[in-house]
């Protein structure tokens, strides 16, 4: 743990010294003089209120596994985003599913399946919005509006192959797991019969890509989910008084889920450095930029720290707790 927290830290290190190597302080402090905090309260009770929207939409998924109401989806999920905030490594995706199984008497490694395919429909609400990108960006750094150009061609190619794998193994689950255990190579080996019963109870949790009906609904959530973010965005943006092209608070948006996938503490540096990037494309000084970044952050942090440690604190969860759930262990 110690280790992989020194490896995040360094890394968010560096891309925070990239995002801030030609900041001019004055000029960002001036920026944050003028938002209002009407606003930014706006922003913190706009992202709090997603919740319901992903509580929802994971309510979905687990169904084949159980029936269980919303309001007992929001405290694992809540609790998840707080330690994804906190540690590198998304470690929060193995404490929600701890804490779901815990909680709902179901294997972790099956609800940890529904968490890959939240993740999997999250990269293609990114793909959806992303798409345009290369119709609307006409100016900036032509190479990085290239390498954004072959993105949008080159992910959706990566979504299919992975989503076609995780369908075949929804659909062909008993079979795969009927051949693992019965190989030789498994029968004399307790371990790999282990990991072959780890695999079964994932296949599980894929049950919602065998519903199309559950899949469109996903997928509605999901869009709905990231274009919330998307107006949350362009709040803030019109708080420090840019205005931008429509579909600026878009793309920031898109950049944001992929500075999230480094894993630094708090997405401390990736987070502040997809801002300067997004916005440079716009031509958005890059001391705007990160003022931008400070406020979103400082709003997230809010927006998913209270209500992690609300439902913590009422379950009765320490931080032993959550160190033991972030190991992902099964029952």
């Amino acid at each position: 743990m110690i280790k992989r927290l020194a490896a995040g830290v360094a890394l968010g290190a560096f891309f925070l010294w990239l995002a801030l190597r030609n900041v001019h302080f004055s000029e960002m402090t001036e920026t944050l003089r003028r938002v209002s905090l009407p606003a930014f309260v706006l922003f913190c009770l706009m992202h709090i209120g997603s919740l319901g929207l992903r509580a929802l939409r994971w309510r979905l998924l687990v169904r084949p596994l159980a029936e269980v109401p919303v309001s007992r989806m929001l405290p694992p999920l809540a609790i998840g985003f707080m330690v994804n905030f906190l540690l590198p490594g998304r470690a929060g995706e193995f404490v929600r599913a701890w804490l779901f199984s815990r909680r709902e008497n179901v294997s972790t490694s099956a609800v940890f399946a529904t968490v890959v395919v939240e993740r999997l429909f999250d990269g293609l609400a990114i793909i959806c919005l992303l798409a345009p990108a290369p119709f609307l960006l006409g100016a900036g750094d032509p190479a990085l509006l290239a390498r954004i150009r072959w993105a949008a061609l080159l992910l959706p190619v990566v979504y299919v192959a992975i989503l076609t794998v995780l369908i075949l193994l929804s659909h062909h689950r008993q079979a795969l797991a009927v051949f693992l255990s019965r190989h030789p190579v498994v029968l004399r080996r307790p371990l790999l019969a282990r990991v072959v019963h780890l695999v079964e109870r994932f296949c599980e949790g894929l049950g919602v890509l065998r519903s199309w009906r559950a899949v469109a609904g996903t997928v509605l959530f999901s869009l709905l989910i990231w274009g919330w973010g998307s107006l949350a965005n362009a709040l803030m943006m019109r708080a420090i008084g840019l205005d931008l092209p429509g579909y600026a608070p878009i793309f920031l948006i898109v950049l944001q889920g992929f500075g999230v996938l480094i894993p630094t503490p708090g997405f401390v540096g990736p987070f502040q450095y997809a801002h300067v990037v997004a916005l440079g494309v716009y031509g958005v000084p890059e001391a705007v930029a990160i003022s931008l970044a400070l406020l979103i952050h400082a709003g997230l942090f809010i927006a998913v720290l209270a209500p992690g440690f609300w439902y913590a604190a009422r379950e009765h969860l320490g931080l032993r707790d959550l160190t033991v759930a972030s190991r992902g262990e099964d029952r």
